[in-house]
């Protein structure tokens, strides 16, 4: 700001100093223009406010944390004090509905919903049989459990957005032969686009990214201060600059969480979120025939369970994956070279511990469950048959009365 003071301080100096007057002159030029400037966008925002623009803004952003608050209450009973818990958790909880909800979805959108109480799972015990899996070449059907309260964004390949209920995708009848043609297809794929993946988001309010991965290992972040925007426009970007790359998956994220990436042929890397880009860049230095096969957010210190087509596990303890210093990495080894040179290929991963679950899609169409401790305890599964899926879920923590 330029004081009257200021003013007499410098008609002093040029008397003092006739030579100074060309500096002064400059230096009270350059504020000007600075000060016409702020002026001018004074003046538009001051035209949109009364032409309501900024108004319809405000509204929109309004209705977004609407939106997410009202994404919490329906998730965790809208209780102040679990939400404050959840918010400084570093794991974060929920509350346990009536049902659990397993998704089994395919690239096309279609999706099969069953429904299972948590309280009776049991090990081994089987959930649904599909008459076939996708064959060697195909396209691999994706496996999700979440609450029956959550809200799922569909991320299709084309960089479109939707989101939906859970509750309102239709469940298939309790009977363990399960058919595609019970699946329901809540938002079909438009214009050759396919469906890259179901990401449950109640918990967006409580997280600072939108983490983006592709099928090839490249990775972007987006804050979701800019979640108004990506669901009022249904975009997020493609996340891809390679052809015949693809969407692989979506996660929410707090800025001091870590990205694990887990790939088909054996390689882990894990990244620290806050480390990653804004703009689409390889993160993961894959084989020419490799990609992606999980992609996770997890805290500092928990640990991994990565699981191969035959059933054996891969139990990382939490100091294993350490952070990668850079983008563009060939990430660490999960078993040995002679392992992968007999084929050995990962269908899944999860970071899990010993009181969580998980489900496994088996080749013969089997769905099954089984605890994460005892999964820790054999190191493989008691069935020996080959499995094409898994993922890893925690059983929420109930809502005290």
């Amino acid at each position: 700001m330029i004081t009257p003071e200021k003013i007499d301080e410098w008609i002093k100096e040029v008397e003092e100093r006739p030579g100074s007057a060309v500096i002064i002159l400059q230096y009270i030029s350059n504020r000007l223009r600075d000060l016409t400037q702020r002026n001018q966008e004074l003046r538009a925002d001051n035209l949109a406010l009364r032409t309501e623009k900024k108004v319809e803004e405000y509204e929109r952003r309004i209705a977004n944390l609407e939106y997410q608050l009202d994404l919490l209450k329906r998730q965790f009973g809208g209780d102040p004090a679990v939400l404050e818990a959840l918010a400084s958790a570093a794991i974060p909880v929920g509350i346990t509905p009536d049902v659990l909800s397993v998704l089994v979805y395919d690239a096309h959108g279609h999706i099969l919903r069953l429904e299972t109480d948590p309280a009776g799972l049991t090990e081994g015990a089987l959930l649904g049989t599909l008459p076939e899996t996708p064959g060697p070449g195909e396209e691999p059907l994706r496996l999700l459990v979440s609450s029956a309260a959550e809200e799922m964004l569909f991320v299709f390949s084309s960089g479109r957005v939707s989101t939906r209920a859970v509750a309102s995708i239709p469940a298939v009848l309790p009977d363990h032969k399960l058919d595609w043609e019970q699946a329901s297809q809540p938002d079909e794929p438009r214009g050759g686009e396919t469906l890259g993946c179901l990401t449950p988001v109640s918990r967006m309010a409580l997280s600072d990214y939108f983490v983006q991965t592709s099928l090839r290992g490249w990775v972007k972040k987006v804050g979701t201060t800019l979640a108004s925007s990506i669901l009022e426009k249904h975009y997020i970007g493609t996340g891809v600059t390679q052809p015949g790359d693809r969407t692989f998956n979506v996660v929410l994220a707090k800025r001091e969480e870590r990205l694990v990436l887990v790939s088909r042929d054996g390689y882990g890397l894990c990244l620290e979120v806050q480390a990653l880009p804004f703009a689409v860049e390889s993160a993961f230095k894959l084989g020419n025939l490799d990609f992606i096969a999980a992609a996770f957010i997890t805290s500092p210190g928990r640990p991994v369970l990565v699981m191969t087509q035959l059933g054996k596990v891969v139990h990382l303890g939490a100091d294993y994956l350490d952070p990668a210093g850079s983008l563009r990495s060939r990430g660490q080894a999960l078993y040995s070279q002679q392992r992968r040179e007999k084929g050995v290929k990962v269908v899944g991963a999860a970071a899990l511990q010993a009181n969580d679950w998980t489900l496994a899609l088996h080749k013969d169409g089997r769905l099954t469950v089984h605890s994460a401790h005892s999964l820790i305890d054999s190191g493989a599964m008691s069935e020996q048959d080959e499995l094409v899926g898994f993922t890893g879920f925690g059983l929420p923590v109930k809502k005290s009365k």
